[in-house]
Protein backbone atom coordinates (compact mmCIF):
# COMPACT_ATOMS: atom_id res chain seq x y z
CA UNK A 1 0.00 0.00 0.00
CA UNK A 2 1.38 3.20 -0.91
CA UNK A 3 2.23 5.17 2.36
CA UNK A 4 0.29 8.04 3.82
CA UNK A 5 2.91 10.67 2.02
CA UNK A 6 4.65 9.27 -0.20
CA UNK A 7 4.18 8.51 -4.41
CA UNK A 8 4.95 5.23 -5.79
CA UNK A 9 7.37 4.89 -8.98
CA UNK A 10 4.78 3.57 -11.43
CA UNK A 11 5.12 6.11 -14.50
CA UNK A 12 7.69 4.66 -17.35
CA UNK A 13 8.76 6.41 -20.40
CA UNK A 14 5.52 5.95 -22.44
CA UNK A 15 3.38 7.32 -19.55
CA UNK A 16 5.94 10.44 -19.11
CA UNK A 17 5.68 10.94 -22.89
CA UNK A 18 1.95 10.95 -23.12
CA UNK A 19 1.86 13.33 -19.71
CA UNK A 20 4.04 16.16 -21.37
CA UNK A 21 2.85 15.99 -25.27
CA UNK A 22 -1.13 15.10 -23.79
CA UNK A 23 -0.43 18.61 -21.79
CA UNK A 24 1.70 20.58 -24.88
CA UNK A 25 -0.62 19.85 -27.27
CA UNK A 26 -3.83 20.99 -26.46
CA UNK A 27 -6.07 24.05 -27.22
CA UNK A 28 -3.11 26.34 -28.10
CA UNK A 29 -2.78 24.58 -31.49
CA UNK A 30 -6.36 25.09 -32.10
CA UNK A 31 -7.28 28.43 -30.71
CA UNK A 32 -3.98 30.43 -30.98
CA UNK A 33 -2.67 30.60 -35.00
CA UNK A 34 -4.86 32.95 -35.75
CA UNK A 35 -4.64 34.92 -32.99
CA UNK A 36 -0.93 34.66 -34.07
CA UNK A 37 -1.35 35.29 -37.33
CA UNK A 38 -3.72 38.58 -36.34
CA UNK A 39 -1.09 40.10 -34.49
CA UNK A 40 1.66 39.97 -36.86
CA UNK A 41 0.72 40.46 -39.69
CA UNK A 42 2.67 38.53 -41.94
CA UNK A 43 2.73 34.48 -43.30
CA UNK A 44 6.50 34.26 -42.68
CA UNK A 45 6.66 36.07 -39.35
CA UNK A 46 3.96 33.76 -38.23
CA UNK A 47 5.65 30.66 -38.97
CA UNK A 48 9.25 32.33 -37.42
CA UNK A 49 6.91 32.98 -34.72
CA UNK A 50 5.78 29.65 -33.83
CA UNK A 51 9.97 28.15 -35.03
CA UNK A 52 11.48 30.62 -32.06
CA UNK A 53 8.80 28.88 -29.84
CA UNK A 54 9.75 25.68 -30.44
CA UNK A 55 13.58 27.08 -30.15
CA UNK A 56 12.82 28.53 -26.33
CA UNK A 57 10.57 25.52 -25.41
CA UNK A 58 13.43 23.02 -25.95
CA UNK A 59 15.84 25.52 -23.99
CA UNK A 60 13.33 25.27 -21.30
CA UNK A 61 13.47 21.92 -21.29
CA UNK A 62 16.70 20.92 -21.27
CA UNK A 63 16.92 22.82 -18.18
CA UNK A 64 13.99 21.49 -16.51
CA UNK A 65 15.59 18.18 -17.14
CA UNK A 66 18.90 19.23 -15.35
CA UNK A 67 16.49 20.62 -12.75
CA UNK A 68 14.16 17.37 -12.33
CA UNK A 69 17.11 14.50 -12.33
CA UNK A 70 18.94 16.87 -9.55
CA UNK A 71 16.10 16.86 -7.29
CA UNK A 72 13.59 14.17 -8.83
CA UNK A 73 10.80 15.00 -5.93
CA UNK A 74 6.84 15.77 -6.54
CA UNK A 75 6.28 19.12 -7.43
CA UNK A 76 8.51 20.39 -9.85
CA UNK A 77 9.19 24.10 -9.72
CA UNK A 78 8.63 25.16 -6.15
CA UNK A 79 11.28 22.27 -5.34
CA UNK A 80 14.05 24.07 -7.51
CA UNK A 81 12.84 27.54 -5.99
CA UNK A 82 13.28 26.22 -2.49
CA UNK A 83 16.70 24.51 -2.50
CA UNK A 84 18.09 27.84 -4.24
CA UNK A 85 16.60 30.29 -2.56
CA UNK A 86 14.87 29.20 0.61
CA UNK A 87 11.84 28.11 1.50
CA UNK A 88 10.06 31.30 1.50
CA UNK A 89 10.61 31.69 -2.29
CA UNK A 90 9.44 28.23 -2.81
CA UNK A 91 6.44 29.03 -1.30
CA UNK A 92 5.34 31.39 -3.24
CA UNK A 93 6.37 30.07 -6.50
CA UNK A 94 4.63 26.62 -5.66
CA UNK A 95 1.36 28.42 -4.18
CA UNK A 96 1.02 30.36 -7.27
CA UNK A 97 1.72 27.80 -9.89
CA UNK A 98 -0.57 25.04 -7.81
CA UNK A 99 -3.38 27.30 -6.91
CA UNK A 100 -3.31 30.14 -9.67
CA UNK A 101 -1.21 29.50 -12.33
CA UNK A 102 -2.82 26.08 -13.37
CA UNK A 103 -6.22 25.94 -12.09
CA UNK A 104 -6.35 28.66 -14.83
CA UNK A 105 -4.50 26.80 -17.18
CA UNK A 106 -7.30 23.97 -16.20
CA UNK A 107 -9.80 26.30 -16.22
CA UNK A 108 -9.45 28.08 -19.69
CA UNK A 109 -8.78 24.43 -21.00
CA UNK A 110 -12.42 23.35 -19.44
CA UNK A 111 -13.88 26.46 -21.36
CA UNK A 112 -12.53 25.64 -24.21
CA UNK A 113 -14.07 22.10 -23.72
CA UNK A 114 -17.67 23.35 -23.17
CA UNK A 115 -17.17 25.38 -26.62
CA UNK A 116 -16.25 22.78 -28.91
CA UNK A 117 -19.16 20.62 -26.88
CA UNK A 118 -21.41 22.99 -27.42
CA UNK A 119 -20.73 23.76 -30.88
CA UNK A 120 -21.42 19.77 -31.54
CA UNK A 121 -24.70 19.90 -29.59
CA UNK A 122 -25.62 23.88 -30.76
CA UNK A 123 -25.76 25.11 -27.39
CA UNK A 124 -25.96 28.78 -26.66
CA UNK A 125 -22.58 29.81 -24.67
CA UNK A 126 -24.19 30.07 -21.58
CA UNK A 127 -25.31 26.63 -21.33
CA UNK A 128 -21.85 25.59 -22.81
CA UNK A 129 -19.77 27.25 -20.19
CA UNK A 130 -21.35 24.95 -17.62
CA UNK A 131 -20.59 22.05 -19.47
CA UNK A 132 -16.99 22.73 -19.35
CA UNK A 133 -17.17 23.03 -15.95
CA UNK A 134 -18.69 19.91 -15.49
CA UNK A 135 -15.97 18.37 -17.70
CA UNK A 136 -13.20 19.65 -15.11
CA UNK A 137 -15.53 17.52 -12.24
CA UNK A 138 -15.88 14.66 -14.38
CA UNK A 139 -11.95 13.98 -14.81
CA UNK A 140 -10.84 14.99 -11.73
CA UNK A 141 -13.79 12.57 -10.36
CA UNK A 142 -11.85 9.72 -12.48
CA UNK A 143 -8.15 11.12 -11.19
CA UNK A 144 -9.86 10.78 -7.51
CA UNK A 145 -10.11 6.61 -8.61
CA UNK A 146 -6.43 6.31 -8.75
CA UNK A 147 -2.50 6.72 -10.74
CA UNK A 148 -3.91 3.91 -13.23
CA UNK A 149 -6.98 5.79 -14.58
CA UNK A 150 -5.54 9.12 -14.95
CA UNK A 151 -2.48 7.13 -16.38
CA UNK A 152 -4.73 5.04 -18.86
CA UNK A 153 -6.94 7.73 -20.06
CA UNK A 154 -3.85 10.14 -20.50
CA UNK A 155 -2.15 6.95 -22.44
CA UNK A 156 -4.95 6.67 -25.03
CA UNK A 157 -6.13 10.12 -25.21
CA UNK A 158 -2.21 11.57 -26.31
CA UNK A 159 -1.71 8.68 -29.29
CA UNK A 160 -5.08 9.14 -30.78
CA UNK A 161 -4.60 12.81 -30.69
CA UNK A 162 -1.15 12.30 -32.67
CA UNK A 163 -2.13 9.99 -35.30
CA UNK A 164 -5.38 12.36 -35.65
CA UNK A 165 -3.37 15.28 -36.01
CA UNK A 166 -1.17 13.80 -38.32
CA UNK A 167 -3.56 12.93 -40.44
CA UNK A 168 -4.55 16.53 -40.61
CA UNK A 169 -1.27 17.57 -41.94
CA UNK A 170 -1.07 14.73 -44.52
CA UNK A 171 -4.73 15.89 -45.65
CA UNK A 172 -4.00 19.63 -46.06
CA UNK A 173 -0.83 18.79 -47.98
CA UNK A 174 -2.37 16.47 -50.71
CA UNK A 175 -5.08 19.10 -50.76
CA UNK A 176 -3.41 22.93 -50.71
CA UNK A 177 -2.11 24.79 -53.41
CA UNK A 178 -0.01 27.29 -50.69
CA UNK A 179 -2.94 29.91 -50.51
CA UNK A 180 -1.39 31.36 -47.41
CA UNK A 181 2.09 31.85 -47.43
CA UNK A 182 1.50 34.82 -49.55
CA UNK A 183 0.12 38.60 -49.13
CA UNK A 184 0.20 40.63 -46.08
CA UNK A 185 -2.28 42.46 -43.64
CA UNK A 186 -3.34 45.74 -43.54
CA UNK A 187 -2.06 47.62 -40.77
CA UNK A 188 0.89 45.17 -40.02
CA UNK A 189 2.49 46.58 -37.62
CA UNK A 190 6.71 47.76 -38.14
CA UNK A 191 9.49 49.38 -36.04
CA UNK A 192 8.93 49.34 -32.00
CA UNK A 193 5.38 48.43 -32.26
CA UNK A 194 6.50 45.03 -34.14
CA UNK A 195 7.84 44.60 -30.76
CA UNK A 196 4.70 44.91 -28.97
CA UNK A 197 3.07 42.44 -30.94
CA UNK A 198 5.32 39.72 -30.87
CA UNK A 199 5.22 40.04 -27.11
CA UNK A 200 1.63 39.33 -27.12
CA UNK A 201 1.52 36.77 -30.28
CA UNK A 202 4.40 35.28 -28.02
CA UNK A 203 1.54 34.95 -24.97
CA UNK A 204 -0.38 32.64 -27.70
CA UNK A 205 3.10 30.37 -28.66
CA UNK A 206 3.72 29.88 -25.50
CA UNK A 207 0.52 28.55 -24.38
CA UNK A 208 0.99 26.28 -26.70
CA UNK A 209 3.59 25.26 -26.10
CA UNK A 210 3.58 25.18 -22.43
CA UNK A 211 3.53 21.78 -20.63
CA UNK A 212 7.18 20.42 -21.63
CA UNK A 213 8.06 21.01 -18.11
CA UNK A 214 5.26 19.43 -16.65
CA UNK A 215 6.83 16.52 -16.08
CA UNK A 216 9.01 17.59 -13.51
CA UNK A 217 5.85 17.59 -11.46
CA UNK A 218 5.86 13.58 -11.46
CA UNK A 219 9.65 13.05 -11.28
CA UNK A 220 8.78 11.37 -7.82
CA UNK A 221 6.56 8.82 -9.57
CA UNK A 222 8.88 8.39 -12.69
CA UNK A 223 10.55 5.10 -12.43
CA UNK A 224 14.60 5.49 -13.06
CA UNK A 225 14.40 8.99 -13.29
CA UNK A 226 17.90 9.90 -14.14
CA UNK A 227 17.58 8.02 -17.55
CA UNK A 228 13.58 8.67 -18.12
CA UNK A 229 13.46 11.98 -17.31
CA UNK A 230 15.44 13.37 -19.43
CA UNK A 231 13.84 11.83 -22.44
CA UNK A 232 10.82 12.54 -21.55
CA UNK A 233 11.78 16.18 -21.60
CA UNK A 234 13.34 16.06 -25.21
CA UNK A 235 11.54 13.59 -27.11
CA UNK A 236 8.00 15.18 -25.74
CA UNK A 237 9.49 18.48 -26.93
CA UNK A 238 10.96 17.33 -30.02
CA UNK A 239 7.78 15.47 -31.11
CA UNK A 240 5.23 18.79 -30.30
CA UNK A 241 7.19 21.21 -32.02
CA UNK A 242 7.46 18.81 -35.13
CA UNK A 243 3.69 18.50 -34.72
CA UNK A 244 3.33 21.97 -34.81
CA UNK A 245 5.62 23.08 -37.36
CA UNK A 246 3.86 20.49 -39.83
CA UNK A 247 -0.10 21.93 -38.40
CA UNK A 248 1.09 25.53 -39.22
CA UNK A 249 2.51 24.62 -42.61
CA UNK A 250 -0.61 22.81 -43.72
CA UNK A 251 -3.07 25.48 -42.25
CA UNK A 252 -0.99 28.10 -44.89
CA UNK A 253 -0.65 25.54 -47.56
CA UNK A 254 -4.76 25.73 -47.40
CA UNK A 255 -6.18 28.96 -45.81
CA UNK A 256 -5.72 32.42 -47.37
CA UNK A 257 -3.48 34.37 -44.87
CA UNK A 258 -6.36 36.75 -44.32
CA UNK A 259 -8.78 33.75 -43.56
CA UNK A 260 -6.28 32.08 -41.65
CA UNK A 261 -5.83 35.70 -39.36
CA UNK A 262 -9.21 36.05 -38.12
CA UNK A 263 -10.03 32.15 -37.56
CA UNK A 264 -11.06 30.87 -34.40
CA UNK A 265 -10.83 27.54 -34.99
CA UNK A 266 -8.30 27.18 -37.48
CA UNK A 267 -8.28 23.23 -38.34
CA UNK A 268 -11.81 23.48 -38.43
CA UNK A 269 -12.00 26.11 -41.19
CA UNK A 270 -9.09 23.99 -42.98
CA UNK A 271 -10.86 20.69 -43.06
CA UNK A 272 -14.09 22.49 -44.09
CA UNK A 273 -12.08 23.90 -47.29
CA UNK A 274 -10.81 20.56 -48.01
CA UNK A 275 -14.09 18.34 -47.41
CA UNK A 276 -17.21 20.98 -46.78
CA UNK A 277 -19.55 20.83 -43.54
CA UNK A 278 -18.06 16.90 -42.73
CA UNK A 279 -14.97 18.62 -42.35
CA UNK A 280 -15.68 20.69 -39.94
CA UNK A 281 -17.86 17.85 -37.73
CA UNK A 282 -14.93 15.64 -37.91
CA UNK A 283 -12.41 18.43 -37.30
CA UNK A 284 -14.56 19.60 -34.05
CA UNK A 285 -15.06 16.18 -32.16
CA UNK A 286 -10.72 15.80 -32.93
CA UNK A 287 -10.43 19.35 -31.26
CA UNK A 288 -12.06 18.01 -28.09
CA UNK A 289 -10.13 14.81 -28.51
CA UNK A 290 -7.05 17.17 -28.12
CA UNK A 291 -8.47 19.40 -25.04
CA UNK A 292 -9.39 16.61 -23.37
CA UNK A 293 -6.20 15.03 -23.47
CA UNK A 294 -4.37 18.37 -22.02
CA UNK A 295 -6.82 19.09 -19.57
CA UNK A 296 -6.37 15.44 -18.10
CA UNK A 297 -3.33 16.10 -18.38
CA UNK A 298 -3.08 19.13 -16.10
CA UNK A 299 -5.23 18.04 -13.66
CA UNK A 300 -3.34 14.94 -13.36
CA UNK A 301 -0.26 17.07 -12.69
CA UNK A 302 -1.53 20.00 -10.76
CA UNK A 303 -1.83 18.34 -7.59
CA UNK A 304 1.16 16.96 -7.22
CA UNK A 305 2.57 20.53 -6.84
CA UNK A 306 0.08 21.19 -3.50
CA UNK A 307 0.87 17.94 -2.22
CA UNK A 308 4.81 18.43 -2.72
CA UNK A 309 4.20 21.72 -0.10
CA UNK A 310 1.91 20.36 2.11
CA UNK A 311 3.79 17.35 2.74
CA UNK A 312 7.03 19.79 3.66
CA UNK A 313 5.04 21.65 6.17
CA UNK A 314 4.15 24.46 3.62
CA UNK A 315 0.56 23.82 3.65
CA UNK A 316 -2.40 22.41 5.62
CA UNK A 317 -1.18 19.01 6.18
CA UNK A 318 -4.26 17.08 4.81
CA UNK A 319 -3.27 18.40 1.40
CA UNK A 320 -0.22 16.02 1.29
CA UNK A 321 -2.87 12.61 1.67
CA UNK A 322 -2.27 9.92 -0.44
CA UNK A 323 -5.42 7.67 -1.16
CA UNK A 324 -4.94 3.66 -1.80
CA UNK A 325 -4.98 4.24 -5.23
CA UNK A 326 -1.50 6.58 -5.53
CA UNK A 327 -3.75 9.81 -5.85
CA UNK A 328 -2.90 12.53 -3.47
CA UNK A 329 -6.61 13.05 -3.39
CA UNK A 330 -7.43 15.97 -1.03
CA UNK A 331 -4.92 18.03 -3.41
CA UNK A 332 -6.56 17.18 -6.32
CA UNK A 333 -10.32 18.07 -4.55
CA UNK A 334 -8.97 21.13 -3.66
CA UNK A 335 -7.33 22.11 -7.21
CA UNK A 336 -10.10 20.83 -9.24
CA UNK A 337 -13.08 23.45 -6.93
CA UNK A 338 -10.43 26.17 -7.39
CA UNK A 339 -10.44 25.58 -11.28
CA UNK A 340 -14.11 24.49 -11.39
CA UNK A 341 -14.89 28.29 -10.07
CA UNK A 342 -12.28 29.74 -12.43
CA UNK A 343 -13.85 28.17 -15.71
CA UNK A 344 -17.17 29.27 -14.74
CA UNK A 345 -16.06 32.91 -14.22
CA UNK A 346 -13.84 33.61 -16.61
CA UNK A 347 -13.37 33.10 -20.29
CA UNK A 348 -10.33 31.27 -22.59
CA UNK A 349 -9.05 35.14 -23.73
CA UNK A 350 -8.64 36.19 -19.74
CA UNK A 351 -7.83 32.69 -17.95
CA UNK A 352 -4.94 32.40 -21.23
CA UNK A 353 -3.53 35.93 -19.73
CA UNK A 354 -3.47 35.55 -16.28
CA UNK A 355 -2.15 32.02 -16.41
CA UNK A 356 1.03 33.71 -19.24
CA UNK A 357 1.75 36.09 -17.07
CA UNK A 358 2.74 34.09 -14.23
CA UNK A 359 4.24 31.70 -16.23
CA UNK A 360 6.80 34.64 -17.39
CA UNK A 361 7.74 34.85 -14.39
CA UNK A 362 7.45 31.74 -11.88
CA UNK A 363 9.48 30.07 -14.52
CA UNK A 364 12.14 32.32 -14.93
CA UNK A 365 12.75 32.13 -11.07
CA UNK A 366 12.78 28.64 -11.39
CA UNK A 367 15.30 28.15 -14.08
CA UNK A 368 17.62 30.82 -12.13
CA UNK A 369 17.29 28.13 -9.60
CA UNK A 370 19.89 26.45 -11.66
CA UNK A 371 22.81 28.52 -11.22
CA UNK A 372 22.91 28.19 -7.20
CA UNK A 373 22.44 24.96 -7.76
CA UNK A 374 25.07 24.20 -10.08
CA UNK A 375 27.89 26.10 -8.47
CA UNK A 376 26.75 24.38 -5.26
CA UNK A 377 27.05 20.70 -7.14
CA UNK A 378 28.67 20.68 -10.29
CA UNK A 379 27.80 17.20 -10.93
CA UNK A 380 24.45 15.81 -11.99
CA UNK A 381 22.53 12.74 -13.70
CA UNK A 382 21.75 15.03 -17.22
CA UNK A 383 23.42 19.00 -17.45
CA UNK A 384 22.86 21.70 -19.40
CA UNK A 385 24.62 21.79 -22.78
CA UNK A 386 26.27 25.65 -23.51
CA UNK A 387 26.11 26.09 -19.69
CA UNK A 388 25.20 29.02 -18.93
CA UNK A 389 23.92 30.82 -22.25
CA UNK A 390 20.99 28.43 -22.56
CA UNK A 391 19.35 29.25 -18.96
CA UNK A 392 20.39 32.78 -18.97
CA UNK A 393 18.99 33.48 -22.79
CA UNK A 394 16.03 31.64 -21.99
CA UNK A 395 15.77 33.76 -18.85
CA UNK A 396 16.09 36.99 -21.05
CA UNK A 397 13.66 36.35 -23.68
CA UNK A 398 11.43 35.66 -20.66
CA UNK A 399 11.76 38.90 -19.27
CA UNK A 400 11.96 40.96 -22.48
CA UNK A 401 7.94 38.86 -23.39
CA UNK A 402 7.60 40.52 -19.64
CA UNK A 403 8.29 43.86 -20.25
CA UNK A 404 6.38 43.91 -23.75
CA UNK A 405 3.54 42.83 -21.92
CA UNK A 406 3.79 44.93 -19.46
CA UNK A 407 3.73 47.92 -22.02
CA UNK A 408 0.90 46.58 -24.64
CA UNK A 409 -1.03 45.40 -21.12
CA UNK A 410 -0.43 46.82 -17.78
CA UNK A 411 -3.16 45.03 -16.25
CA UNK A 412 -2.19 41.77 -16.72
CA UNK A 413 1.40 42.25 -15.26
CA UNK A 414 -0.57 43.66 -12.59
CA UNK A 415 -2.52 40.59 -11.76
CA UNK A 416 0.41 38.62 -12.04
CA UNK A 417 2.66 41.17 -9.61
CA UNK A 418 -0.83 41.30 -7.29
CA UNK A 419 -0.68 36.80 -7.10
CA UNK A 420 2.32 36.71 -5.65
CA UNK A 421 2.57 39.92 -3.32
CA UNK A 422 -0.41 38.21 -1.61
CA UNK A 423 1.63 34.54 -1.46
CA UNK A 424 4.40 36.06 -0.07
CA UNK A 425 2.30 38.01 2.47
CA UNK A 426 0.74 34.73 3.36
CA UNK A 427 4.30 32.75 3.61
CA UNK A 428 4.64 35.24 6.52
CA UNK A 429 2.03 33.30 8.10
CA UNK A 430 3.11 30.09 7.49
CA UNK A 431 6.74 30.60 7.51
CA UNK A 432 8.60 31.78 10.92
CA UNK A 433 10.83 34.42 10.04
CA UNK A 434 13.37 33.04 12.35
CA UNK A 435 13.92 30.15 9.42
CA UNK A 436 16.30 31.03 6.71
CA UNK A 437 15.71 32.57 3.04
CA UNK A 438 18.21 32.00 0.38
CA UNK A 439 21.60 30.24 -0.18
CA UNK A 440 22.95 30.69 3.55
CA UNK A 441 19.48 28.59 4.93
Amino acid sequence: MTPPFGLKRSLRLFDGLAMVIGIMIGSGIFRTPGLVARQLGRPWLTFVAWLLGGVLAFAGALCFAELATRHPKAGGKYVYAREAFGPRIGFVVGWCEGFAMYPAAIAALGVVTGEFIGRLAGWPPSVSKWVGVAAVALLVAINMTGVASGRWVQNVATSAKVLALSAVVVMAFAAGHGEGWHGTLAGAPTGLALFGALAIAFQSVIWSYYGYGDAAKIAEEVVDPARTLPRVFLFGIAIATGLYLLLNAAFLHVLPFNRLATSVLVAGDVASTIFGAHGNLAITVLALLVVLASLNGNIFVTPRVIFGLAREGLGPRVLAEVNAGGTPSEAMLSVGIVSMALAASGTFVQLLAVAIGLVLILDSVAIAALFPLRARQPDAPFRVPLYPIVPAAFILVYLALLVGTAITQPWLVAIALGVLAAAWGLSWLVIPATVKDGMGR
